[in-house]
């Protein structure tokens, strides 16, 4: 067993390499199964691995007791003050995070139809950015000026990362043009998706909300998925493929709840903007190993440039507030 200084460290790390190798595996499925299916597929197994494998246990009821919220959570205390409780919002909040969550994941796969598996990672980190400005439009947050500086940082560096396909940007009949439309598409569902979550953890536990919000999206893409689409996979490969697809998300779920239970976390969240460059690590090493199943991402120098920049502006936005407590401290004689 891991000393628990390294615990943290090592758990925000194994988050790093589910996420940052969720879109090679997809990238191998994609042109065999609609998106559809393989979102449908991946929430239920989630949603089932909520309900039947992990414990019930310290999860309160479904909605929290106003004594114990107003008790331990002067925030709400206050807002419920300036208005009536209404437990209907709340669930309209809960279906408002659910198309949100699952709209993101219907959205992101599709970007990886048009898109190289490293340039869907850095067109998602688009989302904390407009969770964090949408989170001071709607809940009032305070907006730092390192925050601020984070963001056209973050923007030069998704420019310089596309720079051999500029034109393509602006044209929407072109294949990057559509696959970075319907990222940033996914990326802004994704921050509806946060502040609604943020709003309805104050009164909810996480666990039962996650579950609850997995089980709304599998229930509600059934419709839209074709199960015997499942049937086109032909080879063993491809099937490894979207079983991994399936378990990564329970297996990034549990790493990152873990690390944050060990963790601080403005170290969870700087260690997280390092996904693009694992997914940039592994389709090269991939693609060194089986050139003729990987494709090359085929970046020149200032794309990659452009990817470090990406990764430094998202940084700067998740933890720039508490960019000091990463620093060596001066202490005072």
């Amino acid at each position: 067993m891991l000393p628990a200084k390294f615990q943290g460290p090592c758990l925000a790390l194994t988050t790093v390499f589910f996420w940052g190798t969720l879109p090679i595996a997809l990238k191998q499925v994609i042109a065999s199964v609609d998106v559809f299916t393989i979102v449908w597929l991946r929430f239920t197994t989630i949603a089932l691995y909520m309900w039947i494998v992990l414990p019930h246990r310290a999860e309160g009821r479904l909605f929290l007791p106003l004594a114990h919220v107003f008790h331990h959570n002067p925030e709400l205390h206050r807002h419920i003050a300036s208005g009536p409780y209404n437990r209907k919002r709340t669930l309209l909040l809960i279906l408002v995070a659910a198309t949100g969550l699952g709209g993101n994941f219907v959205l992101y796969n599709t970007s990886v139809l048009y898109l190289t598996a490293s340039a869907c990672q850095i067109v998602s980190q688009a989302g904390p950015m407009l969770l964090m400005l949408g989170s001071v439009l709607v809940l009032h947050e305070p907006m730092h000026r390192i925050q601020v500086i984070g963001i056209p940082v973050l923007l030069t560096g998704i420019t310089l990362f596309f720079n051999q396909n500029l034109g393509d940007l602006i044209t929407p009949s072109a294949g990057t043009g559509t696959g970075v439309l319907v990222g940033l598409i996914a990326a802004l569902v994704w921050a509806i998706f946060g502040i609604a979550q943020k709003i309805v953890l104050r009164e909810m536990a996480p666990g039962r909300l996650m579950r609850l919000i997995y089980t709304i999206i599998a229930l509600g893409l059934l419709p839209l998925a074709t199960p015997s689409n499942l049937l086109n996979i032909s080879s063993l490969f491809q099937a490894l493929c979207l079983a991994y697809c399936c378990m990564n998300t329970m297996f990034a779920y549990g790493a990152f709840t873990k690390a944050m239970t060990c963790w601080e976390t403005p170290k969870i969240g700087a260690v997280l903007t390092l996904t693009p460059s694992a997914t940039l690590f592994f389709a090269w090493l991939l693609h060194c190993i089986a050139p003729e199943t990987f494709f090359s991402e085929g970046l020149n120098l200032l794309g990659f440039f452009g990817a470090l920049v990406t990764m430094t502006g998202a940084c700067l936005i998740a933890v720039g507030p508490q960019l000091k407590h990463l620093l060596p401290g001066r202490h005072k004689a």
